[in-house]
Formats: structure tokens, sequence, C-alpha cells
């Protein structure tokens, strides 16, 4: 494949780079940069990952960051330098999909509704109404029941249940004895969402549990009940976040554990293992059990 055409994908997507080489000249492959392969392209992240005393002028094309400089043969840098890599790898190198549309062994209500080009793989339980939008794609072993509505271009990941009960949501009477309380809500999930494997959302209790357009919940994450996640915020780590939590655009949280009732503010993040106990604010950082504000320390 010649790098013009790599180029005129780039342009077609409209990734600003910038490019210092020969168009013409061919790349065989990819490759990661800690195993490069004569004749293949690659991605350097930062200028401390590239080898020392190495030949940089022996990679054929290397797509790069700002910051990243070297005697490449050919040179893509750009401020998106990682969409530009991995996008042009899916373009050109995604195997085709040949899987069926419905995978064996998989159960479909007479209230689910599909869109177009939807996939679902094997051994799975769609029992309710239930509602999938174009080109979503449901792993192996996910189970949805009563009513979940999914948007276009979402991923749900293998192992996945949605829509049940939250099992902790009970009354007690005079003797302490646990009554459940059954939930009237549902779960709406938006489009480009990614739900990770062997993760749970359960469905609101009278209102719908809310997960926004361009969400990203990593595998065992755990959603209780009337919990809001607003566009583009991401939990990774196994993230559990208890019952009507409610995470603001923007926001990012690393294996966090989040107390019932709380807010987590617009672009705010909270760090590695952190169990937050009250509301975190805007732009905000918190770290620790309790989570506690991030105070960088001189020197």
């Amino acid at each position: 494949m010649q790098i013009a055409d790599i180029l005129a994908y780039l342009r077609q997507e409209n990734i600003p780079f910038t490019f210092r080489g020969n168009e013409c000249d061919t790349v065989d492959g990819f490759s990661s940069l800690a195993h490069y392969k004569c004749g293949s392209m690659t991605w350097v992240k930062k200028a401390e990952n590239l080898p020392q005393d190495a030949d940089l002028s022996q990679i054929r094309l290397a797509i790069v960051s700002e910051d990243v400089e070297g005697n490449f043969a050919n040179t893509i840098t750009s401020p998106l330098s990682r969409r530009a890599f991995f996008g042009v790898l899916e373009h050109f190198y995604a195997p085709a999909d040949t899987a069926p549309a419905i995978g064996a062994n998989t159960y479909l209500s007479p209230q689910v509704k599909l869109g177009k080009n939807v996939r679902i793989g094997h051994n799975c339980s769609l029992d309710g109404e239930i509602t999938i939008g174009d080109n979503a794609v449901i792993g192996s072993n996910v189970t949805m029941v009563n009513r979940v509505v999914i948007g276009e271009n979402t991923e749900i990941r293998s192992g996945v249940v949605i829509g049940h009960d939250d099992s902790i949501s009970y009354t007690e009477d005079e003797h302490h004895n646990k009554i459940p309380i059954r939930h009237f809500g549902g779960v709406w999930i938006g489009r480009n969402v990614m739900i990770g494997e062997n993760s749970t959302v359960c469905r609101g209790t009278l209102d719908d549990t809310y997960i926004g357009d361009g969400v990203r919940l990593d595998a065992l994450t755990q959603i209780s009940h009337n919990c809001r996640f607003e566009k583009n915020s991401v939990a990774v780590g196994g993230c559990r976040f208890f019952g009507s939590v409610t995470v603001e655009e923007g926001a990012y949280l690393v294996g966090a554990l989040v107390r019932n009732q709380l807010r987590i503010g617009k672009d705010a993040f909270v760090g590695m293992g952190s169990v937050v106990t009250k509301n975190v604010e805007n732009h905000q950082t918190v770290v620790g059990n309790p989570a506690r504000p991030f105070v960088k320390k001189e020197g």
C-alpha cells in the first residue's frame, strides 16, 4: 500500500496532520515500535519511547505525536496521532466480519425490535420491550430483560447483563424482613456507547437508568438503579456505582467505588481505587479512601 493512500484516508476523516517524506513509498503492514518489522508503519506516542541508538531512518513510516522528532524515512505528525494510527489500521487491515447476524442459541422475544445491520452473538437472551438501533453489536452470552433501548453504533460486549431490578432495593417490615421493591423503569443507552465484558446495568426504579451518547464503561462495571451517565463520560477498571449516581459530561473514573446519590462533576477525574463519599465538583481531581481533592506537592 502506498503512503499516498494513507494520507488520502486521513484527509477524508478530517484528521489534522503534516507529512514529510515520499508519498509514493509503500508500507508492508504495521508493527509496534518495540518489535518493529522492516518496511511497516508504526506509532510513536512519546519521544522517550524511541529506542536509544536506533537507526530511525530504517522505519518506513512513523505516525507520531507533535512533540516527537526523529530521522524517519517518512513521518506523519498529528495532534491526534493515536486516532490516526488506529484509524488507519481499522480502515485498511480490519478482517471482514463473516459471523451470522444472529448467533446460535440466541433467543429474541416477540417484542424485540432490531435496526439495520444489528449483529447479535451466540447464547444471548433478549426478553422484553427491547429496541436496538442500526449497526449495534451485541456480543455473546448477553442478557437483556424488561425495557431496554440501545442507540445506533453501540457495542455491548460478551457477558453483559442489562435491565434486571437492582437486587439490593428493598423495604423492611417490623421484624426487619427484607421486602423487594419492584422496579418499573427501564434502561436507556445512547449512540456510540461501549459497555465492556461482564458488566451489569440495572433498570431504574421509576425513571430509566440513563447512559448517554459516547459513554465508555470498561469490563466488570456495576451500574445500579437510577444512575445517569452524561455523554462522553468514562469508567475504567471495574468501577461500581450505587443507586442514583450522576456522572456529568466528560468525567473520567478509574477503579472507583461511588456512594449512592452523588454527583461526579463535568470533566472531573477520580483516581485509581478511590472511594467517593461526597460530590466531586466540575474539573476537580480526587483520589484516596475516602476520596479527597488532589493537591500536587511542590518539589
